[in-house]
């Protein structure tokens, strides 16, 4: 059954944006299918949207939200001990609330949650919408500008998990862990000869799937640690190289020495390469080893060795009166060494020696020491690249820690990017474990993945043998393996069409700016390029997201700050004209000077009423009166909230507070 989740309004109080109330419903209680809330900035945007994704997801549960977290978002200026945050929702055509309760004294938030009969303690959303309901997936419909970046980051984000969920591929995985259940029972079931031996072989494939499991676990952490770090140091580098840069003689010395060393190192590379290549010959290493090959040739040329051998040889000794091993030779037994002439030193054995005398001719040549000469040159050669090296480095050292020590800001990267890799060395070596081929260790003591894989494919098939299943475990097998390929046919085709789709609204949106997905990872990789502008950024993000929510059954709301803030102003009326089809509720959180060629086409591709809202804080006396004479209010102690078009179109706070 599909999805479909609304957002009804919220109401937060004592908090540090101003006390308000929003409702996103009409006259009827059915949401507006788009909701514009303008907000100047300080008037807390961005708290109120951390507060909808922590109602949303659960997130400010304990440890999560530590009691600085919690403090952060206290009202200034207030003594209050307790804030309140409450999110109402249409969930299947239900209603339902999320409380967060705020205590400030003790640093801690809890939840409520109403749904169906009644309201219960803790964060606990209907079934159907635990997966839309966690701290991952809610980023990808509460959005800003700063996650429209983490798009392209796998260090926030991880795409392919919220495509699998909206489009159910995580089904696969519950059709694999059932086939396995029914033949796990079905060997439970089934008695065996020696009682004892079942337990054991059930215990030690029990075991050994338990221990695969914590390895697999474990390796992903790390994996995943070890990307997190790759992108710190990432950062670090940039930073490093833009600390730099701030002084241009410096910066230009640095980047020559650093290029220098890049080019005697490809320089060293490539000779010690060639050096292997050489002493991979014998009569390289010295010149005995071609004074014997020499000698060896000289040896078959003076026998006349191939051609004398294999034509003379045995004719001769038919023509004598006695044999090599001095018995004598009559007409029979020469005859007999005629016939059998044939039989030794054949073609083969000609071809053979011919080719050795061959390669010992192309190789040695006619001077037995010219090889041996040659590597030593080479290795020369080696030695002056390698000491060219250690002499371009060391003055690329010097230049940087001149640098480190003139400025602390390049030092204290610089220490950040050597941490950092320490950090990945050390998580690499954790890793390896995992990958070892080692197959001597007892199972408890066995980290290598393939290793354990095919321990548990023995245990499972000795398993069968005592109970008699060794056919349904066969046919488990194939059937799980049908459900692994339909898995991976299933998310790349998928995959595949949300970035074709997504180019074409990335093309439409940027006809001129030559920017495309090119596949979808734990993030969005874009073609030939790290990342865009804030702009591309973001529409990369509002096409990704378009194409997402429009190709699944499921209906989530679009809850966004500053939906085209960074936007160049050619782009805006295309993100205008998008949003509507965008998905069933769109909620925006804008500011005064996104107005301008938004606004406008927006409300031309809108086919529905468009809902507005401005709120502020109290303060301006001339706002309040107009808010007043122009729309609808609703007041509270601290803050104004205005709906209608006209305020909405006309508010322009002259010095908006500072956060």
């Amino acid at each position: 059954m599909p999805a479909i989740m609304r957002i009804l309004g919220w109401k937060a109080q004592g908090l540090r944006c101003p006390d308000h109330e929003i409702s996103c419903a009409d006259a009827d209680g059915q949401p507006f299918p788009v909701s514009l809330v303008q907000m100047p900035n300080g008037t807390g945007k961005t708290t109120t949207l951390a507060l909808l994704r922590a109602a949303l997801s659960g997130a400010a549960i304990a440890p999560a939200w530590d009691r600085h977290k919690v403090a952060e978002l206290r009202k200034r200026n207030s003594d209050t001990t307790e804030g309140y945050f409450e999110v109402r929702l249409l969930l299947n055509d239900r209603r339902a609330t999320v409380v967060m309760d705020f205590d400030f004294e003790n640093g801690r938030v809890t939840y409520k949650t109403t749904h169906g009969p009644g309201r219960r303690d803790g964060f606990h959303p209907p079934a159907d919408f635990r997966r839309f309901m966690n701290e991952n997936f809610v980023n990808f419909y509460v959005f800003d500008g700063e996650l429209a970046q983490h798009l392209l980051d796998r260090e926030y984000t991880d795409a392919q998990v919220v495509v699998e969920n909206l489009f159910q591929m995580n089904a696969f995985d519950s059709m694999s862990r059932k086939v396995r259940e029914y033949w796990d029972g079905k060997t439970h079931n089934v008695s065996a000869t020696e009682e004892r031996g079942l337990v054991r072989r059930q215990n030690r494939v029990s075991s050994l799937r338990s221990h695969l499991a914590k390895c697999k676990r474990e390796q992903k952490e790390l994996q995943e640690k070890r990307a997190d770090l790759k992108s710190q140091l990432q950062r670090k580098e940039e930073a490093y190289h833009q600390e730099i840069k701030k002084e241009d003689a410096r910066f230009q010395a640095l980047n020559n020495a650093e290029t220098r060393v890049e080019r005697l190192k490809g320089q060293v590379r490539e000779d010690a390469i060639d050096v292997l290549d050489r002493m991979r010959d014998p009569h390289a290493l010295s010149s005995s080893f071609a004074m014997s090959m020499l000698a060896l040739k000289d040896g078959l040329d003076k026998v006349k060795l191939p051609e004398s051998a294999a034509r003379e040889f045995f004719e001769d000794l038919a023509s004598e009166a006695e044999c090599v091993c001095g018995r004598p030779i009559d007409a029979e037994i020469a005859a007999t060494i005629r016939a059998r002439a044939a039989r030794y030193l054949g073609t083969e054995d000609v071809a053979l020696l011919n080719s050795m005398k061959t390669a010992i001719k192309d190789a040695v040549g006619d001077l037995p020491d010219a090889a041996e000469n040659d590597l030593n040159a080479r290795i020369g050669s080696l030695a002056k690249a390698m000491e060219d090296e250690r002499e371009a480095r060391n003055d690329f050292d010097s230049l940087r820690l001149e640098a480190e020590q003139s400025d602390p800001a390049v030092k204290s990267a610089r220490d950040d990017i050597e941490n950092l890799r320490g950090l990945i060395e050390d998580v690499d070596g954790k890793l390896e474990k995992f990958e070892s081929k080692d197959q001597t260790q007892n199972d408890e003591r066995t980290y290598g993945v393939e290793i354990l894989e095919r321990r548990i494919d023995d245990a499972e098939r000795k398993l069968a043998e005592i109970t008699h299943t060794l056919t349904e475990k066969a046919k488990r097998d194939i059937l799980t393996a049908i459900i692994k390929t339909a898995h991976k046919k299933a998310r790349a085709g998928i995959t595949t069409e949300l970035c074709d789709q997504a180019n074409v609204r990335i093309s439409e949106l940027m006809p001129h700016n030559n920017i495309s997905i090119e596949r979808i990872e734990q993030n969005l990789i874009l073609e030939g390029q790290e990342g865009g502008s804030v702009g591309e950024t973001l529409s990369v993000a509002y096409a990704f997201l378009a194409t997402l929510f429009h190709r699944s059954d499921h209906q989530l709301p679009f809850v966004v700050d500053s939906p085209a803030g960074p936007i160049d102003l050619a782009v805006r009326p295309k993100i205008g004209e998008l949003i509507p089809n965008l998905t069933g509720q769109f909620i925006a959180f804008t500011i005064s000077s996104e107005r301008a060629r938004f606004i406008g086409p927006l409300k031309r591709a809108s086919n529905t009423e468009i809902q507005f809202i401005t709120l502020f804080r109290k303060g301006s006396d001339a706002l309040q009166r107009a808010a007043h004479e122009k729309g609808v209010v609703l007041e509270t102690a601290d803050g104004m909230n205005v709906a209608g078009e006209d305020f909405f179109n006309e508010f322009q706070l002259e010095e908006e507070e500072v956060a």
